[in-house]
């Protein structure tokens, strides 16, 4: 078969007018979904009653995240006026006019209210006696408004078949954010993200890993992981497998973008995003042999930690921007500039999630456990 050649590669005229169909500020979206991962992770271990001591922190950071997790997108907008459109009258299923299922209006509009709801509920439900042990401590009335009326062992008790079903049912529709926003991104015409079906994978292994390297992380900041020996060994493994899982993906997929366009003019425009995929596979390899190392020296997990939310990062930037500096027909390749304002928009976003995560660690009492004097 033969391929048209041009000496620059084709590009069509609104290509340049609009060379980014997703503004870079849904970069720091796609890494936000990482709350989603953290819930996900506090629902499983909730059901399967393990990790018990880090669950406290996983419900913290997952619900800050995923609850500004919408200003991603809302950002991105070219009519941000009309943005209240999208949650009052979303066109979820196809219509003769506009065919097809809207992924991003069911994620926005109906998967992220129920989740934030379960997650509120389960929350408060979750944090109810200890802070009604810390309004007893502290004579703060807001713990006694949080504590929901839950008073004692034995109606805290009565809460944990109601709290395993919220946590089923929220673990089960966070399973469809976990591989989002790459389904979002395959129905968008572009070159690299239409010929990338392992796309879901590399998102799903990622968000998993930056979602556990995340509360390892906070574990380290606030001192306490040396406290939870036992359970900062199991996290590991865990970076360990989805470090493992995002690198063989990235390789796989390079490896079909070989064998599928190599020696064709398209090939040339998917070395492009070669770089980064080196850098993100060498980390996801340290953090790998790290992680494993770690399990016997835990204090390694603090770099596995950090080697793995760098991965992910450098490895989302490559495919939610660099992959738009690939011309739709795949035959061209153009840098595009970025406003500093972007990246203000990307810092801003970020430390609205961090400022989160300060507000409810400081509410919600994180050390329950070592507090009521439960084994580790």
């Amino acid at each position: 078969m033969s391929y048209p050649t041009y000496p620059s590669g084709y590009w069509y005229p609104n290509d340049f007018a609009e060379p980014v169909t997703w503004l870079p500020v849904v970069f720091a979206y796609s890494i936000m979904i990482s709350g989603a991962a953290t819930l996900f992770l506090a629902y499983i271990a909730y059901v399967f009653t393990r990790f018990k001591e880090v669950i406290p922190h996983m419900l913290v950071v997952g619900l800050s995240l995923f609850l500004v997790i919408l200003l991603g997108p809302l950002a991105d907008l070219r009519a941000p006026d009309n943005a209240w459109r999208m949650m009052v009258s979303p066109r979820i299923l196809p219509t003769d006019a506009e065919p097809g299922f809207s992924v991003m209006a069911f994620q926005g509009s109906v998967a992220w209210p129920i989740v934030i709801l379960i997650s509120i509920v389960f929350t408060l439900l979750y944090f109810s006696y200890p802070l009604y042990l810390r309004y007893k401590e502290t004579g703060n009335l807001l713990y006694r408004i949080l504590s929901l009326g839950i008073s004692s062992e034995k109606s805290y008790a009565s809460l944990e078949k109601p709290l395993k079903i919220l946590a089923l049912v929220g673990s089960i529709i966070l399973v469809t954010w976990l591989v989002y926003p790459s389904t979002l991104f395959m129905q968008t015409y572009n070159f690299v993200w239409i010929n990338s079906m392992l796309l879901p994978i590399i998102f799903f292994s990622e968000n998993l890993l930056l979602g556990i390297s995340i509360i390892v992380l906070l574990l380290w900041i606030t001192r306490t992981f040396r406290l939870y020996p036992k359970t900062i060994r199991s996290l590991s493994i865990i970076i360990a497998i989805a470090s493992a899982s995002a690198a063989v993906a990235l390789i796989l997929q390079t490896g079909i973008w070989f064998l599928r366009f190599e020696g064709s003019p398209y090939y040339s425009s998917l070395t492009h995003l070669y770089g980064l995929i080196t850098i993100a596979v060498t980390l996801y390899i340290m953090a790998l042999v790290l992680s494993l190392l770690s399990t016997r020296h835990i204090s390694l997990s603090i770099i596995t930690s950090i080697l793995g939310i760098a991965g992910v990062v450098i490895s989302r930037w490559n495919f939610v921007v660099k992959a738009q500096e690939i011309s739709r027909t795949g035959l061209g390749v153009i840098e595009v500039s970025i406003p500093g304002i972007e990246y203000l928009m990307i810092i801003g976003l970020f430390s609205l999630g961090v400022f989160l995560i300060i507000v409810l660690s400081s509410i919600f009492p994180l050390n329950i456990w070592m507090r009521r004097g439960e084994s580790l």
